[in-house]
This record gives structure tokens, sequence and C-alpha cells, in this order.
């Protein structure tokens, strides 16, 4: 069968070689490749083509004839439904490699450094149940409400039952919502076509403190307004926020929010009523250094794996080098986690991050920690690095998945700092940002840390060091 008769629809017999950056397996057809779901390399497979382009096709696997040599059983009763954690059948030491590999990948080809190698991959220090957020979204079924988790490249849901990145806590929240949200006829599910529906998204988010008991629990609904004229429905959702307080172990705090935008991201735009903290309080240790952080409330980003993020600014820290003498910028700076233990080790710390509300969080957490030679600016990074007149000594950036803006690399380039630890979710966008400034800098440095197992995603940290 030759590529050009390949349509979507047709099942071909595929040898498995290679893992792709985002996750899918690369076999070979006839000289067209062919990116196959959740297969693995070593693998002999039956797969169904989905859609084809130009110079190669997309496929889902239906079936393994013949098994990687190292391959493991899925621990979870939803894998290959579920949209999350593709990884579950390859051991966590072959994941690690894998990410090394991808990371590797792209700064040889995106950043054209090819002789670069990245240094093994940090693990998880937990493997499994080490979110401390998880987001659910909502959808109408026939006389039913689903409530779970999206099926793999698809916008249907799965009730889950179990989830094992999570605390048996959040499935048993998930799970009692679920209920909830079926036993009243006037609650149904928002539907983003029509614009129309009550219920949205559920996130969870809660505390890893391991070595305390009580973590901290916060659940928030978002919905669209309840435009009825005696408020129903914001009525039961209150009845929800008194059931979970009673009858979940654990759960501290609940926010309703309303979003009126069509855009399905589960972030609200307007609080209706919460009830306890509206914001979660962690411990981390950085460096050999123990913090009471506040990491802010439903909206607020954080590392989704405690532990794992003490790892990663543990060696960002180690890979800065400071000596209590230098300027340090933190570009994208959140809540100041990485910030204020920069600050204990360096003479200066000025933080940047586009969020006011994370700022004001960070100004906090200073202040609580008696860090007095730390200031952060709220706004856009493009124009809030300008009101800083003394130039960093040390730079660190932890951008979005999008990486920097051209405008941020450049300015970077033009303040000159000795030593940029640059950490990113995104290893080619991240390639991309390194690339533009290695005129002038040599890679001195790559570490992989593996933020999320049994997913093809990964955090890596580069170090990279002025010339001359």
């Amino acid at each position: 069968m030759s590529p050009e008769t390949i349509s979507a629809g047709t099942t071909l017999e595929l040898t498995i070689h290679s893992l792709a950056t985002g996750g899918q397996a690369i076999a070979r057809h006839d000289g067209m490749v062919v990116f196959v779901n959740r297969g693995l390399p070593g693998q002999t497979v039956l797969a169904n083509i989905i859609r084809t382009k130009k110079r190669f096709a997309e496929a889902d696997l239906e079936r393994v004839l013949v098994r990687n040599e190292t391959e493991i059983q899925p621990f979870c009763k939803h894998f290959g439904l579920c949209g999350g954690c593709h990884w579950q059948h390859l051991p966590y030491e072959e994941q690690l490699d894998w990410k090394r590999r991808f990371v590797e990948d792209s700064i040889h080809r995106i950043a054209g450094s090819e002789q670069i190698t990245a240094r093994p991959t940090i693990p998880s220090p937990d493997r499994l149940h080490y979110r401390n957020k998880m987001e659910f979204a909502f959808l109408q079924g026939r006389d039913v409400v689903h409530l779970g988790l999206r099926r793999s490249a698809s916008h249907s849901i799965i009730n889950i039952t179990e989830c094992h990145l999570q605390s048996d806590r959040t499935v048993a929240i998930v799970q009692q919502v679920r209920a909830w949200a079926n036993s009243h006829k006037l609650l149904n599910a928002y539907d983003q076509r029509s614009g129309k529906g009550y219920l949205r998204f559920l996130v969870v988010r809660e505390t890893k403190q391991h070595s305390m008991p009580g973590n901290q629990t916060l659940v928030q609904l978002i919905t669209t307004p309840d435009w009825s004229p005696t408020g129903q429905r914001n009525t039961m959702v209150q009845e929800l926020a008194d059931a979970l307080k009673r009858e979940t172990d654990g759960q501290t705090s609940f926010v309703h929010s309303t979003r009126t935008s069509k855009t399905q991201v589960a972030y609200g735009e307007n609080i209706i009523f919460s009830e306890g903290p509206r914001t979660l309080s962690e411990t981390l240790t950085i460096d050999g250094q123990t913090m009471p952080l506040n990491i802010g409330g439903a909206d607020s980003f954080f590392q989704t794996n405690t532990r794992a993020a003490e790892a990663l600014y543990t060696k960002a820290l180690q890979l800065a080098e400071l000596t209590g003498t230098e300027t340090v910028w933190d570009l994208y700076c959140g809540v100041g986690a990485l910030s204020l233990a920069a600050a204990m080790r360096a003479k200066r710390l000025v933080g940047f991050e586009i969020s006011a509300a994370a700022v004001g969080t960070a100004a906090e957490n200073a202040e609580n920690l008696a860090i007095t030679n730390a200031v952060f600016h709220a706004g856009d990074v493009r124009h809030t690095m300008e009101r800083e007149q003394q130039a960093p000594d040390v730079l660190i950036t932890d951008p979005p998945r999008g990486g920097m803006h051209p405008d941020v690399v450049a300015a970077i380039a033009k303040l000159a700092p000795s030593r940029i630890v640059h950490i990113a979710c995104d290893p080619a966008t991240q390639a991309r940002d390194i690339g533009l400034l290695t005129e002038h800098y040599d890679i001195s440095e790559v570490q992989p840390v593996d933020m999320f197992p049994h997913t093809p995603h990964v955090e890596n940290i580069v170090l990279l060091t002025r010339r001359g």
C-alpha cells in the first residue's frame, strides 16, 4: 500500500521504533511517518489511521500484536480511555530516559547546539498521588450530567471512579459532586456551542505537607451566572458546600465562582461566595531551607507537583551559584517560592509577574519570612523590566508554556547577566528562546526534571553562562 492510498479508516500493521516529543509513538509505512497514539517502541501493532497529511499520518492503536519486552501493566482501569498519563505501561526508568532524549533533541534541532548533552532526568519523589491540583469538566449527556476527565483526543468526559495521580480524597469529592449534580433536575452542564447550561468546571486543590496532619483542601465550583429570579441553583451550590463540609474527610474550603466567557478554561471570573480560607499554605524545603508559604487561592498558579517543585527549585538555585553579593532577577516569579529562596542567598532580589494577586502574595510571603531584600513588580514582564535601574548579575526565568516574548529575550541579551537559569515546561519553546541567546552565551548545563510521571511532559533547566 503506497502513501497515496492511505486514508482515514485504513488499518495498518506497524512496527514502532521510537517516541515523539509529545509522547506519540513513531512508526513508518512505505517511507511515511505514522504517529500512533499510546504505542511503545518495540511493539508491533494494528493501528487505525485517523487523519493524513502530506508527509505523515496519525493513527489510534487498535491491538498490540507483539509487545515491548519491558512493557508493564497499567495501574488504572481508565487507561487507554482517559486523556491523561499515557505512559502507565512504560517502566519509570524508561520514562525518565525518553524525557532526557526529548530535551536533548530540542536543544540540538531548535537551538542549534548539536554537541550538548542533557544530564539524566531528576525523578519525581512521588510517582503516584503527586498532583496538588486537578481540573474536572462537566458535560451534559442524555438525562445525565457527566463529571470527570476528558477522553483521549476528544471533548467527551469519562466519569472517573479512580485516578492515581491525585489523592483518594479528591476522587471522593468528584464522585460526591457528580451525584449532587444528578440529584437536581434544575442542574445541567454548560454547552460551549449554545452558551447555555449552568455547571462548567470543578477544581480541587490540596496541600502536600507529608510531615503534617490535616492537609488543606480547596474546592472550587465554576458555573455560569444563575439568572433565575429565585436563585435556586446558587442555593443548591450552597447546599453542596455544606454537604462537602459535613461528609468529606479533610475538605476545608469551598469557592463558588462564575464564568461568562465561552472559552473553556477552568478559571472563575467572579466569586459568588466562599467558605473557609480562600488561600492555601504549603511548606517547601528548597536547597535545605524550609519555608512556609502562602501559595494563593483557587485561581493562582503553583507547580502541580509539590515535592518535585522542591527538587526543581533546589537544582535551579544550585546552578545559580549565589554567594550573597549578587542582584538577582526572577522573571515570571508567581507567588515567589523560588524568588524568596534566592533572596536568602543574594544581595537583592527583584521579581516580575503579570498577576497582581500573585505579586501581592509574594510580598506577603517575604514579610512573613522577614525577608527585606526582595521587591516584586506586577505587570507584563516586557514593560516592568524597564522599571529597574540596577541590572542583574544572575537572571532566573520560568516563562509560561509559550515561552518568552522576543522583546524579553532581546532585553535579557542587552542586560547581559553573567548567568541565566532558564526553567521551562516546554523544551521546544525553551530551545527557541535559548537559540536567540547563544551568540553571547554558552549552554553550561541541561537538567531535565520529572514533574509529571506517567506522562510525556517534562520540566527542564538550562544554565547559560556569558562568554568573555
